[in-house]
C-alpha cells in the first residue's frame, strides 16, 4: 500500500472519530434541553431531510472516479476539455437534482406531514415549516457532494475531512447554543441551513484553488454523460439500501408510535451506530489495496488471503470490543443519554440493538471485497433485500410489540452478512478457512451476551464477563497475528532458499 493510502486512511479515521464523538456527545445534552418528545420531533424532521439527500443519485462518487481519470492527462488543453465535460455533467446534474429536491420539500412538506397521524396539529405545523427550511439544507449539501468528489480526486482528503469536521463542530455547538437560547425544531433546522451554506462556500474556495490554472467551461459530451449516468445509477442504487434502513425505520416508528417513542428509538440507534462506523473506518482504505492485489497478484493467493484475514481480524476486534463495552455499560449510557426518563424496557431494547449492530458490523470486509471484484450487482441485491426486509419487520413488530418490536425488526438487516459469503467465494477462499477467522470471537461474544441477559440485574457479574471477553479477544488477536508472522517468515525463507 502506498503512503498516500495510509495517509488518507488516517485522515478518514481521525475525521470520522471526531465527527462521531461530537454527534454522540451532543445527543444527551440536546435531549435534556429539548425534552425527549421535542427531540423526537427534531429527529423526525431531520430524518426526512436525510432521506431526500438520496437525490444525489451517486454523482458524488462518479465525480471522484471520472475526475481522477481526467487529471492524469498531461496535455493542458485535453485536461481542461475533459475536466469541463465531466464537471458539466456532474455539477450540472447535481444542480438540477438539488433544485428539484429543494422545491419538492418546499411545496410537498404538507403532504409528507400527513403520513404521521400520531402527531398533534401543532407538531405537524412545526414539522412542515422545518421541512420547508430543510429544502435549503438539502440543496447546499448536495452541491457540496460534487465539490468533495473533486477534492478526493485530487487526493485532498485532508481538506475534505477538515471541512466536514468544521461542519460537525458548527452543527454540534451551534445547535446547543440555539437550544440554550430557546430555539426548538424550526430554529435548529434554520441553523442547519446556515452551516450548510457556509461550508458550501468553503468547498467552492477549495475547488477554485485546485483548478485555478485550468480554463473550465460548459462542455457537454453525450458519450461522457451516458457513461457517468450509468456509473452513478449503479452507485446510487447500492447506497439506497443503506439509506432506506438508516432513516426509513425512523419514519415508520414516528408514524406508528409517536414522537416520544421515536426519540428513545433514535437515541438507541444513533448510539449503537457508533459500533459499525468505528469498526468500518480502518477497513475503508483497504478497498483500493484489495483491488490492486486482486489485479496484479492473482497468482499469489497466500498474500491475498493474508490481507483479507488481517482486515477481518481488525474489523472483528473493534466491532466485538465495542459491542462488549456498550453491552456492559448499557444502563449507565442510557441514563447519560435520557436522564430520569429511563425505564428497564429502554435498557433491554438498547442491549438487543447492541447485539444486532455488533453482528451487523462484521460484514464490512465482505462489502469492500465485492466492490473490489466489481460485484456491484450482488452488493446492490444484498443491501436492498436486507433493507426492505428490515423495514417490513420493523413495521410488523412495532405494531405488535412497540419499542422492543421496532428494535427486533432491525435484525432483518443482518442479511447483509451474506456479503461475506459472496466476497470470499469470489476470492476462492475456502469456507472452512474464513469461518475459522470469525468462529472463536463470534461464539465468545454470543456466550457473553447470553450471560449478560441472564444476570441483567447484576452489573458486577456482567463486568466480570466483560473482562473475560476482552482478555479472550486480545489473546485471540495477538495469537493470530503471531501465527501469521511466523507463517509469512517461513514462506519467505522457503522462497529465498530456492534461489
Amino acid at each position: 500500500m502506498k503512503n498516500s493510502l495510509l495517509k488518507n486512511g488516517f485522515y478518514n479515521t481521525v475525521g470520522g472519530v471526531v465527527r462521531i464523538g461530537l454527534a454522540v456527545l451532543t445527543i444527551p445534552i440536546l435531549i435534556r434541553m429539548l425534552g425527549i418528545e421535542e427531540y423526537g420531533l427534531w429527529t423526525l424532521a431531520y430524518a426526512v431531510v436525510q432521506v431526500v439527500n438520496l437525490a444525489e443519485a451517486g454523482l458524488s462518487v462518479a465525480t471522484t472516479v471520472f475526475v481522477s481519470q481526467d487529471i492524469v492527462k498531461e496535455d493542458a488543453n485535453d485536461l481542461s476539455n475533459s475536466l469541463s465535460e465531466t464537471l458539466t455533467v456532474t455539477f450540472g446534474g447535481m444542480l438540477i437534482f438539488a433544485t428539484i429536491a429543494a422545491i419538492s420539500l418546499l411545496f410537498g412538506a404538507e403532504l409528507i406531514v400527513s403520513f404521521f397521524p400520531k402527531l398533534g396539529q401543532v407538531q405537524q405545523l412545526t414539522i412542515q415549516h422545518a421541512l420547508q427550511i430543510g429544502g435549503l439544507v438539502v440543496w447546499a449539501r448536495l452541491l457540496q457532494r460534487v465539490l468533495i468528489g473533486v477534492e478526493q480526486a485530487y487526493q485532498r482528503y485532508d481538506l475534505a475531512n477538515l471541512f466536514n469536521t468544521i461542519e460537525s463542530l458548527l452543527l454540534s455547538f451551534g445547535m446547543l447554543i440555539v437550544t440554550w437560547l430557546g430555539g426548538r425544531t424550526i430554529a435548529l433546522m434554520q441553523w442547519q441551513a446556515v452551516a450548510a451554506i457556509a461550508i458550501l462556500l468553503g468547498h467552492i474556495w477549495v475547488f477554485r484553488t485546485l483548478t485555478h490554472n485550468m480554463k473550465l467551461h460548459v462542455n457537454w459530451n453525450q458519450k461522457r454523460g451516458l457513461a457517468i449516468a450509468r456509473y452513478s445509477l449503479m452507485t446510487w442504487l447500492t447506497s439506497l439500501g443503506g439509506m432506506i434502513f438508516a432513516r426509513g425505520d425512523r419514519l415508520i416508528v414516528g408514524a406508528l408510535l409517536g414522537s416520544k417513542v421515536l426519540g428513545v428509538y433514535a437515541t438507541i440507534t444513533d448510539l449503537t451506530t457508533v459500533i459499525s462506523r468505528l469498526s468500518d473506518l480502518p477497513v475503508q482504505p483497504l478497498l483500493p489495496a484489495l483491488s490492486k492485489i486482486i489485479t496484479i497478484l492473482d497468482k499469489d493467493k497466500t498474500k491475498l488471503q493474508q490481507q483479507i484475514k488481517q482486515a477481518v481480524e481488525i474489523n472483528t476486534l473493534i466491532a466485538l470490543g465495542l459491542g462488549t463495552v456498550f453491552f456492559t455499560l448499557a444502563p449507565f449510557l442510557m441514563h447519560v443519554m435520557l436522564g430520569d426518563v429511563v425505564k428497564s424496557e429502554y435498557i433491554l431494547a438498547f442491549r438487543i440493538m447492541i447485539i444486532i449492530e455488533t453482528l451487523h458490523s462484521l460484514y464490512a470486509v465482505g462489502y469492500y471485497v465485492l466492490f473490489s471484484v466489481n460485484a456491484v450487482v450482488e452488493n446492490l441485491a444484498i443491501h436492498l433485500f436486507s433493507s426492505l426486509l428490515s423495514i417490513v419487520l420493523i413495521y410488523l413488530f412495532s405494531n405488535r410489540f412497540g419499542l422492543i418490536g421496532a428494535i427486533l425488526g432491525n435484525a432483518g438487516f443482518l442479511c447483509v452478512l451474506s456479503a461475506i459469503v459472496w466476497g470470499m467465494k469470489y476470492l476462492n477462499i475456502n469456507p472452512n478457512t474464513w469461518l475459522r477467522w470469525y468462529s472463536l470471537p463470534f461464539f465468545s461474544f454470543i456466550a457473553f451476551a447470553i450471560g449478560g441477559f441472564l444476570v441483567k440485574d447484576s452489573f458486577e457479574f456482567i463486568f466480570c464477563l466483560c473482562i473475560v471477553q476482552f482478555i479472550m479477544l486480545i489473546k485471540w488477536f495477538i495469537n493470530s497475528q503471531a501465527f501469521d508472522y511466523k507463517r509469512l517468515n517461513k514462506l519467505l525463507f522457503s522462497k529465498n532458499k530456492k534461489y
